[in-house]
């Protein structure tokens, strides 16, 4: 059995003055964690356990006061049996979902508000928005619960924080308020036009044979009404839609002259990025932002630096563009020693992958606001953290204020990473790893398939520069990069504080292994490789029987 790692999570600062805390979903359980100790604050949802023969639970996960069970320690455990059948395949090892037990949905994207006081997940198998109220202490309390009818690749805040901005794969970008409005009601729907008589295609100018005009005849007897065809049942509005699938939603306010405006940009499978105007008039297409040679996986717009727009590719490049004049101004193509740092940590030799199918996962912007007699404050560390999908590494960018990429250093993890939590009021990093497959694959899994991992390692920026008794930094700049991400403690606690889960939904299928790019676990976690366009591919969304069928690519965040 195989504890599954946390693949995304999210850093929260209440504005009521409590600690920041950390937001993790590990399948579909979400956990939070205290950023200050480490220690474990809530669980959703809560396990309910069945209760002995005295009464009390078996196998208790929270104590008297309601609160989650601190993780034992790994020498405390009891030895965990691991059933090998006759090959020493690692992938024997993970358990298997009983046959007709129901999987619970796994969380794909959490997004919060900027006061920490909600928090909205996604979850991918019941396509549902999930909205939570954050109580005190880190605990989540669900208030609504909305399901769309395709699956969502992309969600945004608006810049109010009322509403959010949903991307479905089909290509389609809804608005949604943050919480559902009571006094909302759904349109009328006019019943002669949903109920009707089922008319079959077929007539006899098409139908020759005896049985087949039988059967036309029988269809046309039977008189079947069409069912009714049910509209959503909370309030959405569609603001925008491409023809081809959606991969990334931003949102942004910029100046100009004395108004603010909104400008919503979108990417699809198609190496199109989209400019459109604001919620009200986001039919009216401003321009686009052409040059990809592939699929665009990421959109970022750094909050230091808005006019310009960061986008990854499957190319795999990372590619500057001046969105509101559609310019390109700069493109990394991770030639020279970032190609030898990504080449170090690929397995080229095994087939798997090779450097041409490499996509970038996710961009985060590390932006930090630094006053008073900081040592940091002749210079404010900003930069860009970058992902490529199954490599265990993060690449630190600089943006100047031309709109170049500075290559910054070159983070290595101890496995692949899967998502990156900046900590608010904090400088520190959390990275989630993925502890299943070994470092730079996303199909192979790890022999040492035991609960023994860790799912976090945390970094912190440092500088090389000491400082004057004034506070400020001196004139004499020592040689080298003046901000290094370094390795901090913090993840000791976060690690040790993980609650160890009996059953994964994120399980393994073994029989899976050698049919496709990934394993069944990276289904899951990774997917971006889903998205290259092969020979004879269409350039059209698939049909919901794909999506149902289960051929829809996973999105990453």
């Amino acid at each position: 059995m195989v504890q599954p790692p946390f693949q995304t999570i999210c850093c929260v600062q209440p504005s009521n003055g409590q600690q920041p805390f950390l937001i993790s979903a590990s399948g579909p359980v979400i956990c939070s964690l205290d950023l200050k100790t480490g220690s474990l604050l809530s669980q959703w949802p809560r396990h309910t356990e069945e209760p002995g023969e005295d009464g009390v639970s078996t196998n208790p996960t929270e104590d008297d006061q309601g609160r989650p069970m601190k993780r034992r320690r790994l020498d405390e455990e009891e030895p965990v049996n691991v059933a090998r059948k006759d090959s020493e395949n690692p992938a024997e090892t993970i358990s298997e979902p009983k046959k007709g037990e129901q999987q619970k949905p796994n969380v794909t994207h959490i997004i919060t508000t900027s006061d920490g006081a909600t928090v909205v997940t996604v979850t991918a198998e019941d396509k549902s928005i999930n909205a939570f109220n954050v109580e005190p202490e880190g605990v989540l309390s669900l208030q609504s619960q909305r399901s769309m009818p395709k699956r969502v690749c992309a969600i945004v805040l608006t810049p109010d924080e009322k509403n959010i901005l949903v991307g479905d794969k089909f290509g389609d970008v809804y608005l949604l308020p943050l919480h559902p409005r009571d006094d909302w009601t759904p349109p009328k729907v006019d019943q002669d036009e949903q109920e009707r008589p089922f008319t079959p295609s077929a007539s006899e100018l098409t139908v020759h044979s005896k049985r087949n005009r039988e059967a036309l005849r029988n269809q046309r007897d039977l008189k079947i009404i069409r069912p009714k065809k049910e509209g959503p049942n909370f309030e959405r509005k569609l603001i925008l839609g491409h023809v081809s699938l959606l991969t990334d939603v931003a949102i942004t306010e910029v100046l100009d002259g004395l108004k603010r405006k909104q400008y919503i940009l979108t990417a699809d499978r198609d190496e199109h990025i989209r400019v459109s105007r604001g919620i009200t008039q986001a039919h009216i297409i401003e321009g686009y932002c052409l040059g990809h040679r592939d699929f665009v996986s990421k959109l970022c717009i750094p909050p230091w630096e808005p006019e310009y727009l960061i986008a990854g590719s499957g190319e795999p490049s990372l590619k500057v563009h001046h969105w509101r004049t559609s310019r390109l101004i700069d493109e990394e193509l991770f030639q020279g020693a970032i190609r030898q740092d990504l080449e170090r940590h690929l397995d080229v030799t095994s087939g798997e992958r090779s450097m041409e199918h490499l996509a970038v996962s996710n961009i985060w912007p590390v932006h930090y606001s630094v006053g008073g007699n900081s040592p940091y404050s002749h210079q404010p560390p900003h930069c860009l953290l970058v992902a490529l999908e199954g490599l265990p590494l993060l690449l630190s960018y600089n943006l100047t204020k031309e709109g170049k990429l500075q290559h910054h250093q070159t983070v290595e993890l101890g496995g692949n990473a899967l998502d990156v939590a900046v900590g608010p009021a904090l400088w520190d990093i959390v990275v989630s790893i993925d502890t299943v497959h070994k470092p730079g694959s996303v199909k192979e899994i790890k022999r040492e398939a035991v609960p023994k991992s860790n799912f976090f390692e945390t970094f912190s920026l440092f500088s090389n520069l000491s400082q004057n008794a004034n506070g400020t930094a001196p004139a004499a700049e020592q040689p080298g990069p003046e901000l290094r991400w370094e390795r901090s403690s913090l993840a000791v606690l976060l690690n040790d504080a993980v609650p160890m889960s009996e059953t994964s939904d994120l399980s393994q299928d073994s029989k899976s292994k050698g049919k496709g790019t990934y394993s069944a676990l990276g289904e899951q976690l990774y997917g971006l490789e889903n998205l290259r366009k092969r020979r004879g591919d269409q350039d059209q969304p698939m049909d919901a029987d794909d999506e149902e069928a289960g051929e829809s690519p996973a999105i990453a965040v």
